[in-house]
């Protein structure tokens, strides 16, 4: 489902507030045989280190489903603040295990906006070039 749809986003924010953030979505197929303790101990040491890092807005730990698919993200206040924080210890360790614990997985990197005015926020993908306004 589309990170969008994964989450209450109306719930988080008031009319009154506007800004942009940077968000990394996990998208993953838990192995059969991942070690889901060692998983939970590994994920929860990268969260509580995520937390002290500056730019560290929210983390979201999606349940598996009954395909074993799970979306998790993270959301940053930029793109440098969150691959800083990626470099840190906990967050490398638990990276190292990814392949014991996963068929697959995949990253997205989306540009997470909210306009004044407005309970909805716009996601697009954080590499595509902003849309172009026409002179008046």
């Amino acid at each position: 489902m589309p990170v969008a749809a994964a989450f209450n986003w109306a719930d988080c924010a008031t009319p009154d507030a506007s800004g942009e953030w940077y968000l990394v979505a996990f998208r993953s197929l838990l192995r059969v045989d991942a070690d889901e303790e060692q998983l939970k101990a590994f994920d929860d040491r990268a969260f509580e280190e995520a937390t002290s890092a500056p730019g560290f807005v929210h983390y979201f730990k999606g349940p598996a489903n009954e395909r074993r698919e799970c979306l998790s993200f993270c959301l940053w206040d930029s793109r440098r603040l969150a691959r800083g924080a990626a470099g840190r210890r906990a967050h490398v360790e638990a990276v190292a295990i990814a392949h014991s614990t996963y068929d697959c997985y995949t990253l997205e990197f989306l540009r997470v906006r909210k306009r004044r005015g407005s309970l909805t926020f716009e996601f697009e993908p954080y590499d595509r070039p902003h849309a172009q306004v026409p002179a008046a």
